[in-house]
Formats: C-alpha cells, structure tokens, sequence
C-alpha cells in the first residue's frame, strides 16, 4: 500500500548528544570476594528522571525503511534509541541492514539490544546469554561497541531473566507510552492515541516519557514516527535518548 508523503511543520532542532562510552566491560571480577561483586537483579525502567524528557524508542529493526526514517531525524537533529534485533524482520549482518544499525550510531543514535532473535526471555527454555551475547558480538563487529541498554521482546521478563541482565551489567527498559503500531501498523490515528492520553493531560508535564513504536514496520518508518515526533515536540517536550532522559554519564556501550 503506497503511504501518502506528509508535509510537517518546521520546529526548532535539538542540540546534538555524543554517544557515550564505558571505556571498559561491565564484567565481575575474579578477584574481589563474592559479596562484593554480586549484582542485584536489573530494575525495569519505564520511565525518564530528567524534567520534561521524552525518549521515542524504535523495536525490531533495522527496517527496510529505518533510512528513511533516519533522514528524517538527521534533518530535525532529534536523537531516539533503536533497540535492534540480530534476526528478526531482517537479519542484521546483511550489508544493507548492518549498514543501517552503523549510520543510526555514526548519527548520535543510542543503539541497543532487543536480542538475537526477539527471543521471549521469560520463558525457561530461551537461552537468554546466547540471545544477548550473539547480538552483542554482531553489534561489536558493527558498530566497534556492545550496549549496555536492553529490552526485553513482548516488554517480558523473570526473576531468572532480571537476574542475568544484572549479572552481566545490563539496564533493562521497557515503557510507558505503547502505540500498539504492529496491531494497527497504517491506522496512524489510532497509533497516535497513545501520545495523546500521556500527553493531552493537565498534569502530563509533571511526568516523563518512555514511547514504543517499530521501525520496521513501513508504516511507522515513512509516516508515523514523523507524527508522534511533531506532536511530542508541539506539547513542549525535549527528545532525547534513553541514556539521555535517565541522566545515564557512565555509557550506554561497552568495549
């Protein structure tokens, strides 16, 4: 289905945000006691600490439209977090789509793990350090980094799941804005009411934002996602990463 070309308001661009590094692995040490190098299991973050931030996310791409919606961003000087599967619609090590994942970080785009294969991590039979650990290495052959940032597949998780993650050094986000834009993927109305019962309240500036939309869906990469960012941007909030909107200085990747 041919997706109509939009002509949207110019607002004032964002400063751009440097990728930040953690210029060492998040790994346990060998020679500390135990007690001292136990984590405790990984918190769900669904929402920002920064005033006024709200962090648009992207699922399950790279999409064969991520580029477009890339321009877009790149033109607006707005910064959003992709949280990328190994193979899932496309398969990440393909050229054209590993290319993608390198453009997003090259732009100042907080990559970050969905894991390998959008791999429901709460079931007890998913292999979940092989799911993050092959999406890690892909990603370190890409992008030169691994993340720090991860979420869950279906927003699921488990004791034995939160646990990993905060073994391995992992911050696990999930959200607080669903557009449900795989349910309705060209139903742009219905996708942007999510946006707007966060944000049409008389309290909604008191609060912060996590939203969740999928760049591999054409729909949400060519037209929606420029929707929901003109009506974040024209309520008066600022766009920014997930490290960013969480006041994350330590790194969002790892070597």
């Amino acid at each position: 289905m041919a997706l109509a070309a939009l002509t949207l308001p110019s607002l004032t661009t964002a400063t751009p945000i440097p990728n930040p590094i953690i210029s060492e692995p998040l790994a346990l040490s060998k020679t500390h006691s135990p007690s001292l190098t136990k984590r405790s299991p990984a918190v769900i973050i669904t929402e920002c600490t920064v005033a006024n931030a709200f962090a648009v996310t992207f699922d399950d791409g790279p999409g064969a439209f991520t580029d477009e919606l890339l321009t877009y961003l790149d033109i607006k000087k707005i910064k959003v977090t992709f949280f990328v599967n190994g193979e899932n619609y496309n398969n990440i090590l393909d050229p054209k789509f590993s290319a993608l994942v390198k453009r997003a970080f090259d732009s100042g785009h907080q990559i970050a793990s969905h894991t390998w294969s959008h791999a429901d991590i709460s079931q007890p039979g998913t292999n979940i350090d092989e799911e993050m650990t092959k999406l890690d290495n892909a990603l370190k052959g890409i992008i030169g980094k691994r993340p720090v940032y991860m979420r869950p597949p279906y927003g699921n998780t488990s004791p034995a799941a939160l646990e990993y993650m905060g073994e391995h050094g992992y911050k696990v986000v999930n959200w607080n804005v669903d557009t449900n834009d795989w349910r309705h993927p060209l139903d742009f109305r219905q996708n942007l009411e999510a946006y707007k019962a966060a944000l049409q309240s008389t309290t909604a500036h008191s609060k912060t934002y996590i939203s969740l939309q999928h760049d591999a869906e054409p729909g949400t990469a060519q037209v929606f996602s420029k929707l929901a960012i003109e009506y974040v941007l024209s309520k008066g909030f600022d766009i920014m990463p997930v490290g960013t909107c969480l006041g994350d200085t330590t790194g969002w990747y790892r070597d």
